[in-house]
């Protein structure tokens, strides 16, 4: 009988892109920014609690000296999960456990019955949560449309009761100012019964950012606290386009940036030892040509893996983006710049994963390039998991048992291992011409519409109880009213 000469289990492949002396070069040269040039901080509570700290405060420059940031990075939680709004613990953002999820606010939508690209609306961040709550690699949601056609002062609200009726997974969400986000809390708090059972197990991660270049502002900052004040998680990162908010090399984007998110994570830990911080980044380059940001590119991919292996020298969870591209439709060029991408933040061990289904750079919105997604993420958790080398699945006496000349069709080992070891998608076409050709000759968008058009149709999420329901309405009304009288 053959033996393995190692003991090898299941071992997933991981992404170094650059090596350990690099990240901390980066890390170095990102406390230089910090201490020499450091950031502009325009909200009256953290710059007290910096200049308490040590830090040196000119007005408004905060300059934040190196022990401080590495005490920060002591501080911060390694390890934060997040509940769905049924109370299940379903994510736990630790090194190497990756979760992918949509993006937040795209102005436009290409109609899912007409094919025309049109301003989007709450219908839109309706239906895009019920696919997502129904297609099973979304493991979080954001809004993925603006409702446009909401009261303006109050449309993120509207966003966030779109989302928690029409899903139960997760959310990321973004918030219009500190007072919204208040708000946001209060409905979040209805749907779960009660701020304690909100902060015992959160189902939603806030998602605020400075302004590059070096810039927090009060609402930026004010948001981030309202939700450590009640144990909501936040990301806190920096949205950049290299070359016009940062400088256009790879390096010197990624150092201010992560700069940026490191001032975050000081005042995070300022405000409340422990805050759950997760770091990371938007690193897109932009396009000299055109202005244009390069979701699809591979910088935009390269960046991502090394912010990652910075989070992982920190130990803090992070916070990236994949599955986004620059193809307006979702055509050839859309699948191979998500493929790319999704798979480069597989492999690199990114935790939160977000803006899967962007198209035009950021801009439009697709249900069944959504849907093509999920069967994209299938195939790059797939391939993350690794190969599976022990005596059993070495199979020589398998191998020996067929001998020459015969096949394996037969054998039960084939039948035991082939629904794990071949990967079995839901929209690839992988039959012969004739069948393909008799079952209609569709491509995969074709197919992807089809499926998209029946949850739409068929899947019913778990809905809100009516308490909850018409609380979040009476929030809502309270605040586009208050912005009435201002």
């Amino acid at each position: 009988m053959f033996r393995h000469r190692a003991n090898y289990s299941e071992q997933g492949p991981v992404l170094k892109w650059v090596t350990e002396d690099q990240v901390e070069e980066l890390h170095l040269a990102s406390l230089e920014v910090l201490e020499r040039t450091g950031m502009q901080i325009d909200h009256p509570e953290a710059l007290k609690l910096l200049k308490d700290a040590g830090c040196i405060v000119e007005k408004n420059r905060v300059r934040i000296p190196g022990w401080l940031v590495e005490e920060a990075i002591r501080l911060a939680p390694r390890k934060i999960t997040i509940s769905n709004r049924l109370g299940e613990r379903v994510m736990h953002l630790e090194k190497n456990r990756v979760y992918f999820g949509s993006g937040s606010d795209l102005p436009f939508t290409i109609d899912f019955e007409t094919g025309i690209r049109r301003r989007s609306v709450k219908k839109d961040v309706e239906q895009a949560c019920q696919v997502m709550d129904y297609l099973p690699n979304f493991d979080f949601v954001m809004s993925y449309a603006i409702a446009s056609d909401s009261p303006s002062q109050a449309s993120d609200l509207h966003q966030f009761e779109a989302m928690t009726r029409n899903t139960v997974k997760p959310i990321v969400f973004t918030t219009h100012n500190e007072k919204n986000t208040r708000a946001l809390i209060e409905m979040a708090a209805a749907v779960v019964g009660g701020y304690e059972e909100l902060r015992k197990n959160p189902f939603l991660v806030l998602y605020s950012e400075p302004i590059s270049p070096l810039v927090h502002t009060k609402d930026g900052i004010g948001k981030m606290f309202a939700c450590i004040e009640h144990g909501i998680p936040v990301t806190y990162v920096s949205g950049v386009v290299a070359g016009g908010t940062t400088p256009v090399t790879k390096a010197g984007c990624i150092v201010q940036m992560n700069a940026e998110t490191l001032a975050g994570l000081v005042m995070a830990q300022l405000k409340q030892k422990g805050a759950a911080i997760i770091v990371g980044g938007n690193g897109t380059p932009l396009d000299m040509k055109h202005q244009t940001t390069l979701y699809g590119s591979p910088e935009h991919a390269m960046n991502y893996a090394i912010l990652t292996q910075l989070s992982q020298y920190y130990q803090i969870p992070i916070f990236t983006e994949a599955g986004c591209v620059n193809a307006p439709i979702p055509d050839i060029q859309a699948g191979f710049e998500a493929g790319m991408n999704l798979l480069m933040a597989r492999l690199s061990g990114a935790n939160l994963v977000h803006d899967v289904g962007y198209l035009e750079g950021g801009k439009t919105a697709s249900l069944p390039f959504l849907t093509m997604c999920n069967d994209f993420i299938d195939m790059v958790h797939y391939m993350g998991k690794g190969t599976t080398i022990n005596e059993d699945t070495c199979g020589v006496d398998t191998i020996d048992e067929v001998g020459p000349g015969n096949n394996f069709l037969a054998s039960p080992h084939t039948y035991t291992h082939f629904r794990d070891e071949i990967w079995n998608p839901r929209l690839f076409t992988r039959m012969f011409w004739e069948i393909w050709e008799e079952k209609g000759s569709k491509n995969m968008l074709e197919r992807a519409r089809e499926l998209t058009s029946n949850i739409l149709k068929t899947h019913q999420t778990q809905p809100l109880s009516q308490e909850a329901t018409e609380e979040m309405a009476r929030i809502i009304a309270r605040v586009e009213k208050e912005d009435l009288f201002l």
